[in-house]
């Protein structure tokens, strides 16, 4: 049987979420679903194989452990620890995301 994995949205990640979903309804006047039915594969995926995606390759982000997803113009930043998948962040790709991880490039 394969292991399982907990999955732990942080309320940053939260955060990040709830200003997408305000952008696609109030700016693009458009429905999230899409991006969050996407956002919902990809946690899925991640209580059975949070190892699918390789660690960022960026020194700082790799000393974290960070793992990123790509999905759309996205980015979705997670770490393992133990048996936990904590999803840290979910950034707009194009954004200085170095900056709002907190590592100033």
């Amino acid at each position: 049987m394969a292991k399982k994995y907990e999955v732990i949205i942080t309320p940053s990640a939260q955060k990040d979420l709830n200003e997408i979903k305000s952008y696609f309804t109030k700016v693009l006047k458009t429905s999230s679903n899409s991006i969050f039915e996407k956002f919902l594969e990809q946690v899925k995926i991640l209580k059975a194989h949070p190892f699918t995606y390789s660690v960022h390759q960026d020194s700082l982000l790799k000393l974290i452990g960070y793992r990123v997803i790509p999905i759309d113009n996205y980015l979705m930043f997670y770490v393992v620890k133990g048996n936990v998948v904590q999803i840290h962040r979910v950034l707009y790709a194009k954004r200085n995301y170095m900056l709002l991880l907190g590592f100033e490039k």
